[in-house]
């Protein structure tokens, strides 16, 4: 007969197991310990003084669910304790976290580690604040954990960014994608154009509601926004989407275009319109550049995204100026101009201290070498991973087969006939690989998202999926395990607001 303390001790390493099986994504390492760390009114946080680790200290409130005070010595009994380790940890974003019956301690590479120590503490909590005894030791597969929204198509409120960004940031995120221009919209404030604003933030409907649409973002606002994301670690990526979906541009300045058309107006309805920039205009590459500087400047990010996709080059062929640039520069084709001119972006970016990243199309045969390239069209991720390899460019994979969270998660709700449905099952069956990979991306386009709670909808809980390809070792993945997460993981999405949708029975077989 076993000894009752053995069957208690055992009792808690059930628990502790338990409540670690629950952990979205999944970790590198997690073992056991024994008792329960009770929530206890004489608690602190500490960490040493390092002001770096000041934003998760105050994390470290909401986690427990009341009030503490940061103090850099302990002097309570019971403490949580925060600290730096870069010697022990190779990887910045790795940490880890023990919980013992006094004790909570989370070590990371950098203060983006202990940061997502604190996430993961936040899954482990019970419903009356205790706290398991056990050891997770983890760290990301892939360094770019990214999601996409595109207020261009709908205006997203910075109050709205603000919420989903903190949505990232508990499943360990850390970009955030902004696809800032497009032809249904311009959202961002370029002051020394600001015609821009004035005319293309504003659509006169969409798809024939009669309801007009606008909305746009000042450079403090976006400033602001950065600064918020960085302290939950998530960069901002901006995106000037170029040469194509620059209907909102051309409408504002219509010389921007090959055959200046004055009556051009913002595009009210989904689909790809002709009307690139001019690649063969001086004053619009000047433009380009111009509007480059002032959004690099606004984010800290090192890195920017400049379009590149579904650019039908009709008008460049019948354009005498861009005709007359390609012979100039002995280029045989226009695709060859694109890559020109793509060039000419990344030569801007290099000069503010920033790299671009691009959407790979196979038909441009040069793109610059310093870019990072994203692989997104359905069925071409082996030719751009191959690529991609072959040039040395980083890539990020965003494949329409399991990372269009725009599409439909079932037949019956589909917005257009031609979307595909891409199930929660689906997304969890993603499996990044590439010699140059250098992480993953979900994209919200937004034609039918129309506010920030349809895009929470479509992406939740299929960004918890993506979360695990992202962050978790292949060899730990598993769609059994991960099912069985998500009743509490939905219950802690409804606790912290966010909305999701509820997958039938039959979509978890």
């Amino acid at each position: 007969m076993k000894h009752p303390f053995t069957l208690i001790v055992a009792l808690f390493a059930t628990v502790g197991i338990a409540a670690a099986q629950h952990i979205v994504p999944e970790p590198a390492s997690v073992i056991p310990g024994k008792g329960v760390n009770r929530k206890g009114a004489r608690t602190s946080v500490m960490n040493g003084g390092d002001t770096t680790l000041d934003f998760a200290s105050q994390a470290i409130s909401t986690v427990i669910r009341h009030d503490l005070k940061s103090h850099p010595d302990n002097y309570q009994r019971r403490f949580y304790k925060l600290a730096v380790d870069a010697d022990a940890f190779p990887n910045p974003e790795a940490y880890r976290l023990t919980i013992t019956p006094r004790e909570v301690r989370i070590t990371g590479g950098s203060s983006a580690g202990v940061f997502y120590g604190v996430q993961t503490l936040r899954q482990l909590i019970d419903e009356n604040g205790d706290l398991p005894c056990v050891t997770v030791e983890d760290e990301p597969r892939f360094a770019h954990r990214g999601l996409m929204l595109d207020p261009a198509r709908h205006f997203l409120p910075v109050t709205d960014l603000k919420r989903f960004i903190d949505a990232m940031a508990l499943y360990k995120f850390n970009v955030l994608h902004l696809h800032l221009t497009d032809d249904q919209g311009w959202r961002v404030e370029i002051g020394k154009y600001p015609r821009l604003t004035e005319i293309g933030s504003v659509r006169a409907e969409t798809d024939g509601d009669g309801i007009p649409h606008r909305g746009y973002y000042t450079q403090a606002e976006l400033r602001e926004l950065a600064a918020y994301a960085a302290e939950r670690h998530v960069e901002i990526v901006p995106e000037f989407d170029i040469p194509g979906h620059s209907v909102a541009a051309v409408a504002s300045y219509p010389w921007l275009s090959c055959q200046t058309i004055d009556t051009l107006q913002v595009r009210t309805t989904a689909g790809v319109s002709p009307d690139l920039l001019c690649a063969g205009n001086d004053s619009t590459v000047a433009f380009v550049r111009d509007v480059v500087r002032e959004i690099a400047a606004v984010f800290p990010s090192p890195r920017f995204h400049i379009g590149g996709d579904e650019a039908p080059l009709d008008r460049w062929v019948q354009c005498p100026k861009c005709q007359a640039r390609k012979t100039a520069l002995g280029l045989k084709t226009d695709a060859e101009l694109m890559g020109w001119l793509l060039g000419q972006v990344s030569e801007t970016l290099e000069e503010a201290g920033k790299k671009p990243m691009i959407w790979y199309e196979t038909n441009v045969p040069r793109y610059p070498a310093e870019a990072t390239m994203f692989a997104w069209r359905m069925g071409l991720t082996p030719a751009v991973t191959d690529s991609a390899a072959a040039y040395g460019w980083p890539l990020v994979l965003a494949p329409g087969e399991h990372a269009y969270f725009d599409y439909p998660q079932a037949a019956d709700e589909r917005p257009a006939e031609w979307m595909p449905v891409l199930s929660l099952r689906r997304a969890y069956d993603f499996d990044p690989q590439g010699p140059t990979a250098i992480g993953v991306e979900a994209t919200l386009w937004g034609e039918y998202i129309p506010d920030i709670d349809k895009a929470f909808y479509m992406a939740f809980p299929r960004a918890l999926a993506l979360s695990e390809a992202a962050w978790s070792r292949p060899e730990n993945r598993s769609w059994e395990r991960f099912r069985a997460k998500l009743p509490h993981q939905l219950r802690l999405l409804e606790q912290v607001g966010i909305p999701f949708r509820r997958p039938a029975d039959k979509e978890l077989d």
